[in-house]
């Protein structure tokens, strides 16, 4: 029996579907391995790929600003980014779940083989001592730390532990912690409106999907977030990469229909 983290492995795959309806190299591929070797009776839902294209593209421009070339993922799931960054010259760790990260290693060796700066490590980001075997990929130089989906399935005392957990790491290397997991219930508010099943399909899957784990505002997010050690945040919004977005297109939403979601919707580059 899977236990309460394990249980919300099948929601990587909620997020990897709607990935095919963009641009991102390699989700098509990923997908397609995806739903024949991995059991999931989740319901898939295509209008979810506007939000998590912005997310994901989002994301990766904040990191490329960041001049880091070291990147660790918490619960990356079955994205392509590390495949793309490490093919980039990236040294490119992704930590997840046991579940998952054995079906992404098996399914990169078959379809692209993992090259020398990709790895992908078993481990739950709210245990100190998986860390240390993400670090021994990793050079004395500065890193970043990211993380799509992960806090929103965690109590406010999880999530605190794992900023912990990212605070000492950062201590130690320098570098930044970059999350769109901190979005507050206003996002999620204007989600059910968008996906009015979204959040009752993933009560079917998980039991950590509660309201009351989620921030109330900005002002919320910044008190929790400083009390942990992060004095610097920046606040992006996903509207930023509005223009970027072709999975409009390729649904054929109109563009002006998400607006208001991906106002509310954030990124977040936290620095101690």
């Amino acid at each position: 029996m899977l236990d309460s983290y394990e249980s919300v492995s099948p929601t990587a795959i909620l997020t990897s579907y709607p990935r095919i309806f963009t641009d991102i190299p390699y989700e098509k591929e990923i997908y397609d391995w995806v739903s024949k070797n991995c059991d999931s009776e989740i319901e898939l839902n295509k209008l979810l790929a506007p939000e998590i294209e912005a997310r994901y593209k989002l994301i990766n421009k904040l990191i490329e600003k960041q001049n880091i070339k070291q990147i660790l993922e918490l619960a990356a799931g079955y994205t392509s980014r590390g495949l793309i960054y490490s093919k980039k010259g990236y040294k490119y760790v992704e930590m997840d779940l046991e579940e998952v990260s054995n079906n992404k290693k098996k399914l990169i060796n078959e379809l692209f083989e993992i090259n020398d700066n990709l790895h992908v490590v078993s481990g739950n980001a709210l245990n100190n001592e998986d860390y240390t075997k993400c670090e021994e990929y990793f050079d004395n130089k500065e890193l970043v730390i990211i993380n799509e989906g992960l806090l929103r399935y965690l109590t406010f005392e999880e999530k605190r532990k794992v900023g912990e957990n990212i605070y000492n790491i950062l201590k130690k290397y320098g570098g930044v912690w970059i999350t769109c997991d901190v979005t507050p219930k206003k996002y999620l508010q204007k989600q059910n409106d968008q996906n009015p099943t979204l959040n009752n399909n993933i009560n079917n899957i998980t039991s950590r999907n509660d309201l009351n784990d989620r921030f109330e505002n900005e002002e919320h997010i910044r008190s929790f977030i400083k009390k942990i050690g992060f004095n610097n945040i920046e606040i992006h919004k996903f509207y930023e990469v509005k223009d970027e977005l072709k999975s409009f297109e390729m649904l054929g939403i109109d563009k002006d229909s998400c607006d208001d979601l991906l106002e509310n919707g954030i990124v977040a580059i936290l620095k101690i």
